[in-house]
């Protein structure tokens, strides 16, 4: 507004330089400067009396290039204004694009999580299952190894101290041959059990890690 003022009074005292040039005197020029830009007194230094034509045309000339100045740094002002309202509203639509990939990347993983926390509790009731099946298995099988291994050392004790019994080698075979099949089952059934158990205190610690993450 300012700015605008100041173009203002500089199309006056154009229009007083111009009066001039029709036989306005210098001090008519300087009262009309000095009420509308008192930064024009001292321009001209010439005694009161008429200005020549060549006097008035150059102080019009000087009051037309102070205008024409106050015209170029109104545009310039302009000009920054609009630069910086578009580099304001650049930063903010980028701002407002990382803002919506953060809250996308987020959701992302929100949505995974949620996921793979729902798949792990499913693994936890499967293993969980297992875990009892096996237990149960081993509960039958382990007291049978220990009762056929008794047995048996107590068949071959007999059979050191009554000699050749065709009765007692005959329990001895099926004594061994039960053995032969529990054993191994029952490792391979012990193997499996502390995998299964192994599986189940990895999934907790998940779990557990993930309602961490969510409080």
């Amino acid at each position: 507004q300012a700015a605008e003022a100041e173009v203002r009074r500089q199309a006056d005292l154009a229009a007083a330089a111009q009066a001039a040039v029709a036989g306005a005197t210098e001090t008519e020029v300087r009262r009309r400067a000095e009420e509308e830009n008192p930064i024009l007194l001292g321009a001209a230094q010439l005694p009161n009396k008429p200005l020549s034509r060549t006097g008035a045309l150059a102080l019009a000339a000087a009051i037309a290039e102070k205008e024409a100045a106050v015209r170029r740094g109104l545009e310039a002002e302009r000009r920054r204004e609009e630069e910086e309202g578009a580099e304001t509203s650049r930063k903010e639509a980028e701002a407002a694009v990382e803002l919506e990939r953060q809250e996308d990347r987020m959701l992302r993983h929100s949505q995974d999580q949620e996921y793979h926390q729902s798949l792990l509790q499913d693994q936890m009731k499967d293993l969980t299952a297992r875990q009892k099946a096996l237990r149960t298995e081993l509960e039958v099988a382990a007291p049978e190894v220990a009762e056929k291994e008794n047995s048996l050392r107590n068949v071959q004790q007999r059979l050191e101290r009554f000699g050749e019994n065709p009765r007692l080698k005959e329990e001895i075979s099926r004594s061994e041959a039960r053995l032969e099949e529990l054993r191994p089952r029952c490792a391979d059934l012990e193997q499996e059990l502390s995998q299964v158990e192994a599986s189940i205190k990895n999934n907790t610690e998940l779990l557990a890690a993930m309602h961490s993450d969510e409080g």
